[in-house]
């Protein structure tokens, strides 16, 4: 699919649950925390659940964020939840990636405040699988990450994840996960506005166990 018609395919089904939910508790959608050139192929994907927060910051990017990487503080300033762009940005500096060149986005692009609020989970989460499903196609990621339990569970399934470890992330017994698909890894980790793994100290002897040989792939 080209961005155009990804685009289009978001905004009508968007409108569609407009029409569903007349009380107005949707909250637009966003698609890409990268710029658009990402979709016609990247190294390592990173993907979330959907778009969090209550409000909508019209200087932000819908569909992609072409001045940059959203996780970056000089492109978008998330407030409150700026120590999930650092985490991010740690992420992708461990795996040895350029944040723009990331295909960095959500599974669902539906915002809501919060996983709970998501208007009919369960048609957004099915949604999303056949749109990532055509994106990821196209762009064939060889390292592709997701974040949060939800998150990790429908996009293993969406890659037919296979021979599934768990690495112990230094954080009492959370751990994360790593498996192969069949173009590439797969790791699964907790969420980071949550659990601030990255540059934790006692997590990084695991995490350099979980991500071993990935910044080259």
């Amino acid at each position: 699919m080209r961005p155009a018609e990804i685009e289009n395919t978001i905004q009508r089904a968007y409108e569609a649950r407009l029409q569903q939910n007349p009380s107005g508790r949707l909250l637009g959608w966003r698609l890409l925390y990268s710029p658009r050139s990402v979709l016609e192929g990247a190294r390592v994907a990173f993907i979330g659940l959907n778009p969090g927060g209550s409000t909508v910051d019209p200087e932000h990017g819908v569909f992609s964020s072409e001045r940059g990487s959203a996780y970056r503080r000089e492109v978008e300033n998330w407030g409150a939840s700026s120590q999930l762009q650092d985490q991010v940005l740690e992420l992708f500096r461990r795996l040895n990636v350029s944040p723009e060149e990331v295909l960095a986005g959500n599974l669902v692009p539906f915002r809501s405040p919060s996983e709970a609020t998501l208007e009919d989970a369960r048609g957004a989460i099915a949604f999303g699988k056949t749109l990532w499903a055509e994106i990821l196609k196209t762009a064939r990621p060889s390292v592709v990450v997701s974040m949060g339990g939800t998150a990790n569970r429908e996009v293993a399934q969406l890659l037919g994840v296979n021979d599934i470890s768990s690495y112990p992330v230094g954080w009492g017994a959370y751990t994360a996960s790593r498996g192969r698909f069949p173009d590439g890894t797969w790791i699964g980790l907790p969420h980071l506005s949550r659990f601030a793994i990255m540059k934790r100290a006692p997590s990084q002897a695991a995490l350099a166990e979980l991500f071993r040989g990935l910044d080259t792939v």
